[in-house]
C-alpha cells in the first residue's frame, strides 16, 4: 500500500516483486522511480522537489544522456578549441551514446558508467581511450549539475582510470644526422631541420610566420598552432597555455636553413603566379595554403621507410631534441622554456629516463669533487 507523505510531497511504496517505487506529480504528470530500498526512493524524492522548487519542468525530467549530450556538444563547438570540440565529439558519438544514450539523465549512476568502461576493455579499447571517455562524461555531467538538470554529477564517485606512461622512441645521433642527410632538397627539408633543432610540436612549427623570425637576434617567437579537427578546415588558433608563447634561440646553422627554405618559397610564388595565397606563413603548400598535418606524417614516414630508420612518429622529432638536450647537460630550467612546459617538473617528468648519458657525467663528476685523489708514490 502506498505511503502518502503529504500534499506535494510525493508518495513511496513497495511493489509485489520487492523493489520500491517513488512518485512525484509533477504538472499534472506522475514521475517514477524505482529503487532498491526505502531510504533510496525517500533521498530521490528530496532531491527531485528541490529541483522542481527551483525550477525543473517535466520535460527536464524525460530528458535522455543522447539528447542532453548533442546539446551540449553544440555549446562546445563555438566555446573551445576546435581540436578539443572534436574530441568530444569523437568519444561521445563512439563510445557514450551507443551504450549510455537511451538512458534518462536524472537516472545514470556511476555503476551504468563503471559498466561502459568494462565493456570498453572487454572490446580491447586502451586506457587512454577510456580515461578520455571519463573526461568527456564528466564534463557534460558536470554542466548538468551547473543548470539543475541533476542534482549530482554521478562522475564524482568514479575514481578517473589510471594510465600508464608509456615510454617514447626517439633518434640517435647518428640516426638524426642520417635523417637530415635523406630529407636534403625534400620540400619539407626546413620543417624537418626546426622540428629537430628546435623541439616544436607538429601545430607549432605549422603555424609559424615570417615575422615570428627575428634574423638578428636569432630568435624564434612561437605564439599559435595550426589546429585541423574533423570536418574542420584547419585554422591558426593560440597555443593553449601561457608557457607555450614563448622566444627560442636559433642557431646560426638553422637560420642558414630557413633562409634558403625562404628562397625556395619565393621561387614557388613565381611559379604560382595568381594562384599564390599570401598568408605569412614559413611552411605552405605549392600555392601558400596552409600544409596538411596528415600529409606531412605521411611523408616523414615515406623517407624513414625508404632509408631504414625506427618507425618513429613526427612528434618523436621534439622528443629526439630535448631528450638530447637534456642527455648532454643542457639546465632542465633552459630546456623547459624551449619545450614549452609550464614547470621544469614536467620536463624531468617526461625525459628524465632518457638523461642517463648526463647522469653518468655526474657521478664522475661529484667523485672528483668529494674524493681526494690516491697518492702516487714516489
Amino acid at each position: 500500500m502506498a505511503k502518502k507523505r503529504g500534499n506535494n510531497e510525493g508518495t513511496v511504496y513497495r511493489r509485489k516483486d520487492g523493489r520500491w517505487c517513488a512518485q512525484v506529480s509533477l504538472s499534472g504528470r506522475r514521475i517514477t522511480k524505482y529503487a532498491k530500498s526505502q531510504r533510496e526512493c525517500y533521498n530521490w524524492i528530496r532531491e527531485i522537489t528541490n529541483k522542481i522548487q527551483q525550477g525543473m519542468t517535466f520535460d527536464a525530467t524525460q530528458l535522455t544522456l543522447d539528447r542532453f549530450m548533442h546539446s551540449w556538444l553544440d555549446g562546445k563547438d563555438i566555446a573551445i578549441r576546435p581540436n578539443s570540440a572534436h574530441s568530444y565529439r569523437r568519444y561521445t558519438e563512439e563510445e557514450i551514446l551507443p551504450v549510455l544514450g537511451k538512458l534518462r539523465l536524472q537516472n545514470i549512476q556511476p555503476a551504468h558508467v563503471r559498466q561502459l568502461y568494462l565493456r570498453m576493455q572487454a572490446e580491447g579499447k586502451g586506457e587512454r581511450t577510456i580515461q578520455l571517455v571519463h573526461s568527456t562524461l564528466h564534463c557534460a555531467l558536470r554542466q548538468a549539475v551547473r543548470e539543475r538538470l541533476i542534482g549530482y554529477n554521478p562522475m564524482d564517485a568514479i575514481q578517473r582510470p589510471k594510465v600508464e606512461t608509456q615510454e617514447f622512441q626517439v633518434f640517435t645521433e647518428e640516426e638524426s644526422r642520417t635523417f637530415l642527410a635523406a630529407a636534403k632538397g625534400h620540400p619539407f627539408e626546413g620543417l624537418f631541420i626546426l622540428a629537430l633543432t628546435t623541439g616544436l610540436r607538429k601545430g607549432e612549427l605549422l603555424g609559424l610566420m615570417w615575422s615570428d623570425v627575428n634574423w638578428k637576434k636569432r630568435t624564434l617567437r612561437i605564439e599559435r598552432q595550426l589546429q585541423q579537427a574533423g570536418w574542420r578546415s584547419a585554422e591558426l588558433v593560440p597555443t593553449k597555455t601561457k608557457s607555450g608563447r614563448r622566444v627560442i634561440k636559433l642557431g646560426k646553422a638553422t637560420l642558414a636553413k630557413l633562409q634558403e627554405h625562404r628562397q625556395r618559397q619565393e621561387t614557388q610564388k613565381a611559379v604560382a603566379g595568381s594562384s599564390w595565397q599570401e598568408h605569412g606563413m614559413i611552411f605552405t603548400t605549392s600555392i601558400g595554403t596552409f600544409l596538411d598535418q596528415s600529409k606531412v606524417s605521411r611523408e616523414f614516414k615515406r623517407i624513414l621507410r625508404e632509408n631504414s630508420l625506427p618507425d618513429i612518429r613526427f612528434h618523436d622529432l621534439r622528443h629526439t631534441s630535448l631528450s638530447l638536450l637534456l642527455d648532454y647537460g643542457t639546465p632542465v630550467n633552459t630546456v623547459q622554456k624551449r619545450a614549452g612546459h609550464s614547470k621544469a617538473s614536467v620536463t624531468t617528468d617526461i625525459y628524465g629516463h632518457m638523461m642517463s648519458h648526463s647522469q653518468d657525467a655526474a657521478a664522475e663528476k661529484i667523485e672528483k669533487i668529494v674524493i681526494p685523489p690516491p697518492n702516487v708514490s714516489q
